[in-house]
């Protein structure tokens, strides 16, 4: 099952309006936000994922939160090398967690390096530049 199904091939035998469903189906205000972020991080895992609904999965895992969704976001950066262009959508999207959440790991923060840096360092000093380093001021 793909998270995109209106993005996802289909076949002539298939039905008109699945084809034609309003959205990814991660927008479904009757998923839970925990199988929601179970979901969205399977997807940036996958390496069989299309690269457009890793991304979409990367951005829309700033909206949610906690352990599970950090460590993910994480793992997938450190995967990308800190530059590929997932690694900067989850760097983007932990940056957003960070701020609104009001805190950072420091650990990860003092490994990050290259592309990802510059988009968490970017959208923390917009959005939360308290939680910055005193030395990145």
């Amino acid at each position: 099952m793909r998270l995109f199904g209106k993005e996802r091939p289909r076949g002539a035998d298939e039905d008109l309006a699945a084809v034609s469903s309003p959205g990814p189906m991660w927008i479904d205000p009757e998923i839970p936000d925990e199988e929601r972020a179970v979901l969205l991080v399977r997807l940036i895992e996958d390496p069989t994922a299309r690269e457009d609904e890793q991304d979409d999965a990367a951005s829309a895992l700033e909206y949610l939160s906690g352990p599970f969704v950090e460590a993910a976001l994480i793992r997938a950066i450190r995967a990308g090398d800190f530059r590929s262009d997932l690694a900067q959508g989850c760097a983007e999207s932990l940056a957003g967690i960070w701020a609104r959440e009001g805190h950072v790991d420091p650990a990860f923060l003092a490994e990050l390096r290259s592309l990802a840096k510059e988009e968490v360092f970017g959208i923390l000093g917009v959005r939360a530049p308290h939680l910055l380093p005193p030395s990145s001021l």
